[in-house]
């Protein structure tokens, strides 16, 4: 099942890393990314594929550091032929 998500994420070195690396170690594969910078903050739109439930993912991208807010994208889950 495919999800997408809406980040803000500090703008800070390795904050991207962290975020991609998460996501991919909780069993999630990243299938589009894009950012856009604001003041001191860098807004995502992350599209990932798992089996797994998102709310897995959400949670553990919530601890991290620098991420300060992980919302799902409403209406966008989809089923993708592997």
């Amino acid at each position: 099942m495919t999800h997408s998500l809406n980040l803000e994420v500090s703008a800070v070195e390795g904050a991207l890393v962290r975020v991609l690396g998460m996501t991919e170690r909780r069993g999630f594969r990243p299938v589009a990314f894009s950012a856009a910078s604001q003041d001191d903050a860098l807004l995502l739109s992350l599209t990932v594929f798992s089996e797994r439930p998102i709310e897995l993912l959400i949670r553990q991208l919530e601890k991290l550091f620098d991420v300060r807010r992980v919302d799902l994208a409403p209406g966008l889950r989809l089923e993708v032929a592997r």
